[in-house]
């Protein structure tokens, strides 16, 4: 398997090294498809365009040729998986015609349609960005509360009508239908739900008494809030049944016995028509559900339930792709209400300030916020290790071990990766008065993540509690049994990136924002990183001006997703 892929890449001149990465990508069949397709290689993670060209040249030789079929596949599928990873569901149609043009396809129209008709790509109307200023609930806000696609083919042909219709979307199938399957989920549960006059009798209660799906924002509080803890509480207690699901097993450990993650949740006991027996979904941290996730959560609630997402919109979107929990409040179609929001301390006061673009004083005798300037990234690092290490646990009294550190990136002199050297060093240097007992630098005591996040679980930090004599280590993952684990699969994991961070909230939170990278600096990323803490937050800042500027300025980019749309077209 792996030496037949070897044979075709030497053959066409590229690195032998590369098959097991083919392999792993494209499967046991990998050699067969590079055979009938040289530009599959587009589907292995890191391979480019000119390199896929490159290979094709080298495998077809004169029978290379820029408008074949397989190359034009190749190269609008390539565009999708890349525009996915950076959260969008779906393309503009104008911006595939262009890139097609840039690698010299020479009819990209023909190229797309031909391509439409296969299926792997599906075609729609695009709708405007909601509108950031719209008021009201009807425009798709949250209520404040005081208590706990058309036709690709046929408009395809008609291009000056198309634009003023605003264009259209080019989405993977998988995606595509994913959106279309939650809003076809959530016209359902509107339609089908009746009056219970046992949710009680608050402002939550009575929304969730008369609608089938209800939005609730919540702030970085704790988690469910106590208004929807009441309501739990309420439906329990009339003999409803109620599950609570959180997308991370972080948020999972933290709501304790009774909820259940993405995993439990599809493992639970389905009636007939494939949907779960109960009266009440609640979601937690709904922001960080990607379309995958949410389509499957949305279709397995059966009619007449109740559905509530719960989640916080001013941090960073879901590390996969798609935006639901405001493209459903976009619609102004579904109840949105907000938590109630008094702050009562300078934690609440931070966020609350970042969250409507200003960077407040921070004046707090009782040090749960504290600021600590550094004047460069190597400083940075060093005065996280002091604080995880020493200040912390010494004049806040929250041990090291709960203390999450936490920086925008991976890379650079204060990146997680150097702070996690720094902490390691620090907190647990390792056998030998530094050295490291296994290849990959591990040690008991040392905390750890894995490698490749699971998406159903997010990031989980664990404790190396042993090291076998086969060379793995045994690890607590959470609140989970311990396991063994090859240290090829593992990292340090005291410091996260923000992505990693989702989900993930500790005692104590060390925000380490340095000058590098500081220019992809943005409201949402500097409030993720400050409300990781939920009884103190350290915030060493190296980035000078950049930070007020990025937490001042209004967000430049939305995600590009189908749902609003797909949602006005299933709700007729």
């Amino acid at each position: 398997m792996v030496a037949d892929v070897a044979r075709l890449l030497r053959a066409a001149g590229a690195p032998e090294a590369m098959a097991p990465q083919v392999v792993a990508a494209l499967g046991g069949e990998a050699a067969e498809l590079l055979v009938g397709d040289p530009w599959a290689l587009l589907g292995v993670a890191g391979i480019a365009p000119q390199q896929a060209d490159l290979f094709a040249r080298g495998a077809l030789g004169a029978g290379w040729a820029a408008d074949d079929p397989r190359r034009v596949r190749a190269i609008v599928l390539w565009l999708l998986r890349r525009a996915a990873r950076q959260g969008d569901t779906a393309i503009e149609a104008d911006a595939v015609r262009a890139a097609l043009g840039h690698f010299e396809v020479g009819e990209p129209d023909t190229a797309l349609r031909a391509i439409l008709a296969e299926g792997r790509v599906m075609a729609f109307a695009a709708v405007p960005p909601a509108s950031a200023e719209a008021g009201g609930e009807e425009d798709g806000d949250f209520d404040e509360t005081d208590d706990d696609g058309g036709d690709f083919e046929a408009d395809f042909e008609e291009p000056d009508e198309l634009a003023a219709a605003g264009g259209v979307l080019l989405a993977l199938d998988d995606y595509a239908l994913a959106e279309e399957a939650i809003a076809e989920a959530v016209v359902r549960l509107m339609s089908t739900v009746e009056p219970r006059p046992e949710f009680g009798d608050g402002k939550l209660d009575r929304v969730l008494a008369s609608t089938g799906v209800v939005l609730y924002a919540a702030g970085p509080g704790e988690e469910p809030p106590a208004a929807i803890s009441a309501v739990v509480a309420k439906v329990r207690a009339a003999g409803l049944r109620v599950a609570v699901v959180a997308p991370t097993t972080d948020g999972r450990d933290r709501l304790g016995a009774g909820a259940v993650g993405l995993r439990e949740l599809a493992a639970m006991e389905r009636g007939p028509d494939g949907t779960l027996e109960l009266d009440l979904l609640v979601v937690t941290d709904a922001t960080l559900l990607d379309v995958t996730a949410a389509a499957a959560i949305f279709e397995a609630v059966p009619d007449g339930a109740r559905l509530l997402l719960a989640g916080d919109p001013a941090g960073l979107e879901s590390t996969g792709p798609g935006r639901v929990f405001t493209d459903l409040a976009a619609t102004g179609a579904i109840r949105a209400l907000v938590a109630p929001n008094v702050p009562d301390g300078p934690l609440e006061a931070l966020a609350d300030g970042i969250r409507d673009g200003k960077l407040p004083p921070i004046r707090d005798p009782e040090r749960r916020v504290v600021l600590i300037p550094a004047r460069t990234g190597e400083e940075a690092a060093h005065r996280c290790a002091q604080l995880v290490a020493d200040s912390i646990p010494r004049a806040i009294g929250i041990a090291a071990r709960d203390v999450l550190v936490v920086a925008p990136l991976a890379t650079g002199p204060a990146g997680a990766n150097a702070l996690n050297a720094a902490l390691k060093a620090r907190l647990n240097p390792g056998s030998g008065g530094g050295g490291s007992s296994t290849p990959g630098g591990i040690d008991v005591g040392d905390r750890v993540i894995r490698a490749i996040a699971d998406p159903s679980c997010g990031v989980v930090q664990g404790t190396v509690r042993e090291l076998l004599p086969d060379g793995r280590a045994v690890v607590v993952f959470g609140t989970a049994a311990p396991e063994a684990v090859q240290p090829t699969e593992l990292r340090h994991g005291w410091a996260l990136t923000a992505r990693q961070s989702l989900g993930v909230r500790r005692a104590a939170a060390v925000v380490v924002l340095p000058a590098e990278g500081s220019d992809a600096y943005t409201r949402a990323l500097v409030y993720t990183l400050v409300t990781r803490g939920e009884r103190h937050v350290s915030i060493v800042h190296a980035a000078g001006p950049a930070l007020a500027a990025a937490v001042s300025a209004d967000p430049t980019r939305q995600r590009t997703t189908h749902l609003r749309q797909a949602f006005a077209e299933a709700a007729g």
